[in-house]
């Protein structure tokens, strides 16, 4: 399992759990599995990973050398234990030159000086940030990931349009998330949770407000909008269907070169 000093104060049973799933499967090598259904490939590429949690789908990643390799997320706890599992696999290696990453002129949430500086070997970097606010410039990264985390996000639309803003022309934005099938696979696991989730997302539909975090999205739903913003849907894939409902989706889109939606 991996072990994170500076947190072990602060790690909880769900955190450890979480962390110690999210390498056994990078090293089953599920994780590129997932990489490789939407045919993903991030050689010489400059990669963002948004709600990278521990970075698994990072070390996954840069396995492609890309060229610039980041990842954010909002759980602190996350990115001290991504950072520390990053430091132990590097720190044997020589030391790089490093450059600073484009921002966004007047970033709402963090403070650039403050920023780890990146590396010219895309050793992978983690940032505390969150959608639907990410301190980027438009356009700076040719391929965004952004799996099962549609699901926790305050507004679909919003995190879709910041997505498709930092991406550049041309560039692949891959995205996951639970569809309406996804709580039938464990009504008997958890009880009242797959309950929950349903209601999280009919609370979502009539009010447009996530009240309750963990909702579930209609697919196909997902796909116009991003057709609708310039960032078309080239392949999709489910893992299977319940009662006729997808239980998780995997999309992978390209954004087009010239829509003024997508950068608004």
């Amino acid at each position: 399992m991996l072990y994170c000093e500076e947190m072990k104060d602060r790690l909880t049973k769900w955190h450890a759990a979480y962390i110690q799933n999210a390498y056994q499967e990078l090293k089953r090598g599920a994780t590129r599995k997932q990489l490789d259904t939407l045919n993903i490939d991030a050689t010489g590429k400059r990669v963002l990973d948004v709600g990278c949690g521990p970075g698994n789908l990072l070390a996954a990643l840069s396995a492609d050398a890309p060229e610039l390799l980041i990842g954010v997320d909002v759980d602190e706890i996350f990115l001290v234990c991504g950072r520390s599992q990053i430091q132990n696999s590097t720190e044997k290696q020589s030391p790089v030159t490093s450059y600073q990453l484009p921002v966004k002129k007047e970033p709402s949430s963090l403070e650039t000086g403050n920023w780890p500086l990146v590396t010219d070997k895309a050793v992978p970097t983690l940032l505390r940030a969150s959608l639907p606010t990410l301190p980027f410039a438009d356009e700076t990264f040719d391929l965004v990931t952004c799996l099962l985390v549609m699901p926790h996000v305050p507004d679909d639309s919003a995190a879709l349009t910041e997505l498709a803003r930092v991406l550049k022309p041309g560039g692949t934005l891959a995205i996951s998330g639970h569809g309406f099938g996804f709580p039938l696979r464990y009504l008997k696991r958890f009880r009242l949770k797959p309950l929950q989730m349903y209601l999280a997302s009919l609370i979502y539909k009539w009010t447009g407000k996530k009240w309750i975090r963990n909702t579930l999205q209609n697919d196909r739903k997902i796909c116009d909008f991003l057709d609708s913003i310039g960032v078309v849907p080239e392949m999709y894939h489910y893992n299977q269907k319940i009662l006729g409902c997808v239980v998780t989706y995997w999309i992978k889109a390209i954004k087009s070169d010239t829509n003024p939606k997508a950068t608004q």
